[in-house]
């Protein structure tokens, strides 16, 4: 059986490509590529992919993007850089930034874990965010989910 495409909630407001564009390739998610990233490091790729231009390059300075991602340390992003090139996600040289095409990964190798993940997940690093199980997230009262600054730590949830 054929499943019907979803119809637009508000066709009135339906994106159109103006200027420059971007995407994430679905294959992020549904291939698991974030797989091991922290929050921050997923946040740096998203943005570096909403900010590049057709060749996904990037020449956002670290103050900007330390801006952009509220970070309070430069080494957070140093880290959250460091690990989006080991992850083969992105190359970087000279300030300048580039979003790679997602590296080929053959469905036998799909939901293993490499060896590279092993060591991050048994080494403590200084510029990733503890997991907290999610009881302990902190909630925005009025819908439930919350928000990117309280998820970051950076809003104290009693504030509201």
């Amino acid at each position: 059986m054929i499943k019907s495409r979803p119809q637009a909630l508000r066709p009135d407001r339906i994106r159109s490509i103006q200027g420059s564009f971007s995407w994430i390739d679905h294959r992020f998610l549904r291939q698991r590529y974030d797989e091991g990233l922290t929050r921050l490091e997923k946040l740096l790729y998203f943005v570096l992919v909403a900010v590049s231009n057709q060749d996904g390059v990037s020449f956002y300075s670290d103050q900007r993007l330390g801006e952009l991602l509220e970070i309070r340390f430069p080494h957070e992003l140093t880290g959250a850089r460091s690990q989006l090139v080991a992850h083969d996600l992105i190359a970087y040289e000279g300030g300048f930034y580039q979003v790679l095409e997602l590296p080929a990964r053959s469905l036998t190798t799909r939901g293993k874990v490499s060896s590279q993940s092993l060591s991050r997940k048994n080494s403590p690093r200084s510029d990733s965010f503890p997991s907290l199980p999610s009881r302990h997230w902190p909630q925005d009262s009025a819908s439930g989910w919350k928000s990117l600054r309280q998820v970051l730590g950076l809003e104290d949830p009693e504030e509201d």
